[in-house]
């Protein structure tokens, strides 16, 4: 998902209070907010090991989760909200797929081709696991004759799970539910991506007198819809919030447009009277208004709209963070003089900033920084102190990003992250040492191969990628997916010389390359009669075109030889060379960070997809460094 409206409500927990979910690990409990606890795993539920046969006779077991995040549905042909979940896993499966998201079927049938119709008849291309015993139901507590569905963390703590589904509540309520939690991108026309912000979509309300609103009536507005729930008292706080901002503000320009997410006007007349706010407020009967705008269920939900109906910004929940994010750019919205509402403790996240640099946070939205979280929670990183510091706010810092605070809003390589926390308003001296040194704390040699400040600055500069300013969110989106496959300059320019050359000085590493899948990557050309095919020769062959490399080279230099992975060797084999630095050493690298780039050049999405997701794996297979162990034979 790589929705710029990351908001507090897309976190790895969710207050759904208006539903009846049954939510399995600890989060928000009608709080308002969508928080994740303060302890990391503490009150967590653990996805319980099991294992079993599939109906295709393979054993499987929950190691089919190792380092990604899971989807679990628990089903019976004939039972209670199978045929609904069915069609919600359906309906994320592809997309969650690419997004290291392992799928996985419990079934409950007596008889195996009862479970592969059902499969058939809702497209499930994923195993499933027979459960006639109910061993596996019983460890994850689903009761007999109800379907049940469980998403699970890439450590395999519960995120979300539920059953029984409540009564009148669409499928596409939980289909965003379980989307927020994996942050898949959800198309709903409502929350904009790669700096785009999209149209809001016309709706009609009733006033408690019957009478209707609609979004056009209130042309060159702008307007606050507020989804909210009578019983709840965060929507209360967020009424008087906003009832007070309006008496504040003063301007007829500005409309707040309450709608409530239950047809229950008694209730609301009676919520009215006791808040005396004197917001007018709306019942939306039919539920169109809720649809349109892709209410998830979570209230409040503050939805701001510029004067020509654009959405500015989403936000679940309220708290004084939420509120003064509002207070800003609902004058912004208007044309006034924001105030500068900064936190005094803490970091405030990239959306504070938005709100008076609106064309700086649209760049940014055009960088791989803005998605550096992502990426974690893609490979199942996300917890991982090692990498955390660079791909979230204000690491380890008072307020900052921590495993004991992650909150949402500091996610990812922010304006923070280069201009300090608060900008030159609250950090005037952290850019003295000029951007190049700031780039450099996370760039290091073992994270960022050949990082190169003049060169890569292009990518992430302000003005630079002001020039995409007029591409369409489609073209947005293809540029960034170009960006992040880092085409560029691997290696230093050199001659390539052949893995021979190496064997003198590195001969255990040699024997292990020598029986490596690259060694005989040619023969595998030659089986699918492919040799004569320059595209494939190209990852089949090392330094293909490159000075001294194949063809010109010779035959030596058929098949992934040692300076596809390390660099050509030419300046570093001459008796006069310079060895050290001369050539890629990989043992003192991230082997996601780094390697993913060298690897990820042939082992593509076109050649090998889920290659990413699989890297540190596969290198088991190839490894051949001996900085911490003896190569073959030394101890004899």
């Amino acid at each position: 998902g790589r929705g710029e409206m990351r908001k507090s409500q897309v976190q790895t927990r969710l207050c759904l209070a208006a539903l009846t979910l049954a939510l399995v690990a600890q989060g928000c409990e009608g709080d308002g907010r969508a928080e994740v606890p303060s302890s990391p795993r503490r009150g967590e539920r653990a996805l319980p090991r099991f294992d079993g046969i599939t109906l295709d006779g393979e054993p499987l077991s929950t190691d089919l989760f190792r380092r990604k995040r899971g989807v679990i549905l628990v089903f019976g042909e004939r039972e209670q909200d199978a045929d609904m979940l069915a069609e919600l896993v359906a309906a994320v499966a592809p997309e969650a797929t690419r997004a290291n998201v392992a799928f996985l079927g419990v079934s409950r049938d007596d008889e195996p081709e009862q479970a592969r119709s059902f499969a058939r008849r809702h497209g499930l291309d994923f195993p499933i696991l027979l459960d006639r015993s109910r061993a596996i139901s019983n460890k994850l507590r689903v009761a007999a004759g109800t379907a049940a569905l469980f998403v699970v963390d890439g450590e395999g703590y519960l995120m979300l799970a539920f059953s029984s589904l409540a009564s009148g509540v669409e499928a596409a309520t939980y289909e965003r539910a379980v989307r927020e939690v994996l942050r898949i991108e959800a198309a709903d026309g409502v929350s904009g991506s790669f700096g785009v912000r999209p149209q809001a979509p016309p709706f009609t309300v009733e006033r408690l007198d019957g009478s209707d609103l609609q979004l056009r009536d209130l042309d060159g507005k702008v307007v606050v819809v507020v989804f909210f729930l009578h019983t709840c008292p965060h929507c209360h706080d967020a009424l008087r919030f906003l009832a007070a901002e309006k008496k504040r503000i003063a301007s007829e320009d500005l409309a707040i447009v309450p709608i409530s997410v239950q047809n229950r006007p008694d209730g609301v007349r009676g919520m009215a009277a006791t808040l005396g706010t004197g917001l007018e407020l709306y019942i939306d009967a039919d539920g169109s208004a809720a649809r349109a705008y892709a209410h998830s269920g979570a209230v409040p939900d503050t939805v701001i709209l510029d004067r020509q109906h654009r959405v500015i910004a989403r936000h679940g929940g309220i708290e004084p963070r939420i509120e003064a994010l509002i207070a800003m750019q609902i004058r912004r919205g208007l044309g006034l003089e924001a105030p500068l509402l900064l936190s005094k403790q803490g970091y405030n996240g990239q959306e504070s900033c938005a709100t008076c640099h609106q064309g700086e946070h649209e760049t940014w939205s055009l960088t791989n920084h803005a998605y550096a979280f992502d990426t974690l929670v893609e490979h199942g990183s996300n917890r991982d102190p090692e990498c955390l510091p660079c791909h979230t706010v204000g690491w380890d810092q008072p307020g900052g990003y921590s495993l004991t605070r992650p909150v949402g809003y500091l996610e990812g390589v922010q304006c923070e992250s280069c201009h300090g926390r608060g900008g030159p308003h609250q950090s005037p001296d952290f850019l003295t040492g000029g951007f190049e040194q700031v780039c450099l704390g996370c760039h290091t040699p073992e994270h960022s191969l050949r990082f190169a400040f003049a060169e890569r600055l292009p990518l992430i500069s302000h003005a630079a990628n002001q020039q995409f300013a007029a591409l369409s969110e489609e073209e947005r989106r293809a540029l960034v997916a170009r960006r992040d496959k880092r085409e560029r300059q691997l290696f230093e320019k050199a001659d390539f010389v052949g893995s021979a050359r190496c064997q003198s000085c590195h001969a255990g590493e040699y024997q292990i390359w020598s029986e490596s899948p690259h060694a005989h990557a040619w023969q595998t050309l030659e089986a699918h009669e492919a040799a004569g095919n320059g595209d494939c020769q190209r990852c089949h062959s090392t330094g293909f075109e490159e000075t001294g490399g194949f063809p010109a080279g010779g035959d030596d230099l058929r098949g992934v030889g040692c300076e596809s992975c390390h660099g050509p060797g030419g300046n570093h084999v001459e008796e006069e060379a310079r060895r050290s630095g001369t050539i890629l050493a990989l043992t003192d690298k991230c082997e996601t960070c780094v390697l993913l780039q060298i690897c990820g050049s042939c082992h593509d999405d076109a050649n090998d997809p889920g290659f990413e997701f699989e890297v540190l794996d596969k290198l088991e297979l190839i490894r051949h460094g001996f900085r911490d162990r003896e190569p073959p034979g030394a101890a004899e």
